[in-house]
């Protein structure tokens, strides 16, 4: 579909500009390789305004202004955005959901829309929502793309929505923050609004992750584990299945509607999803270090 974009709008010559390729437009439209298009719709639109009106049909977010509590990189929004929305869409496909065939699909936690940017453009059949605690997200999301319902979603539950909503709802990098008993309460709370048979499909920090931070510091940092005792942290993990601690400026997190008493750094093992998790949900699939050996996907069906 992202080929098939560039092809539309005859965009080549474009990429070719935007990337400083050694090549020409008609050439490349014959080899391009799908790296090519990655970097034309994330570097080369960042970089060309010309490739952007081609290849985007909605604003860039000011991240500056919306990315409080998130990175400040655009390439990551629209990078990772789009690698996020391919990943999401597979599972929903694998599990017999189509998105492009589904009904109201929600974006649990949007932030700047940055995978409801790509569902929307190619990937149109659904109606999609998006839930956000920091307001201004909501704001620009509903002036940047009418096609999606916004919500407002505060640190603790529930959402302003009826039983039974959604037939998919997608979690991406959230419940890898939750303090515990909030997580619990938000697991309940998605599985009151997805119909039954539907799909909620989250990342969470799990074993693959925890054995990176004990070597790379790469990873300790982000993780903001420099300065705990990391044989503590993998007792725990391993005795409890569940890992919470609060690491982030309490100041920043509030700009961005968050409180850092139960946002911060989270772990869980797949036995405490087994125990905790299966009297709510079906575990569909756990696939471990998904997202570049950081997070795993896991897919759930209501039960």
């Amino acid at each position: 579909m992202l080929r098939e974009r560039i092809v539309q709008t005859n965009a080549w010559n474009e990429i070719v500009e935007a990337l400083e390729l050694n090549t020409t437009g008609a050439l490349l439209s014959e080899s391009a390789s799908d790296g090519i298009i990655w970097r034309a719709f994330v570097e080369g639109s960042i970089k060309s305004e010309k490739l952007r009106q081609k290849l985007h049909r909605h604003a860039f977010p000011d991240i500056a202004h919306l990315g409080k509590y998130s990175d400040s990189d655009l390439e990551y929004h629209l990078g990772g955005g789009l690698s996020n929305a391919i990943q999401i869409s597979a599972k929903v496909e694998k599990h017999s959901h189509p998105l492009g065939s589904a009904t109201n699909v929600l974006d649990f936690g949007c932030g700047t829309s940055r995978i409801l940017r790509y569902l929307v453009e190619f990937l149109p059949g659904a109606q999609y929502y998006g839930s956000e605690v920091f307001v201004e997200c909501v704001k620009w999301g509903k002036q940047a793309f009418p096609e999606v319902t916004y919500l407002y979603q505060g640190n603790f539950p529930p959402l302003a929505v009826k039983d039974a909503s959604f037939e998919v709802i997608f979690a991406y990098s959230i419940f890898t923050h939750f303090e515990e008993q909030l997580h619990l309460k938000w697991l309940s709370e998605l599985h009151r609004i997805l119909q039954p048979e539907g799909l909620l499909i989250l990342t969470i920090h799990g074993e693959p992750i925890l054995r990176r931070c004990r070597e790379e510091d790469a990873v300790r940092r982000p993780m903001c584990m420099e300065e705990r005792n990391y044989e503590e942290i993998c007792h725990q993990f391993m005795s409890e299945g569940y890992v919470f601690y609060s690491c982030y400026n309490p100041g920043q997190l509030a700009e961005g509607g968050l409180d850092s008493r139960v946002f911060g750094i989270t772990f869980i093992s797949k036995e405490y999803m087994k125990k905790h998790w299966t009297n709510q949900f079906e575990i569909l699939e756990h696939d471990e270090g998904a997202v570049s050996n950081w997070q795993d996907y896991v897919v759930l069906k209501k039960a």
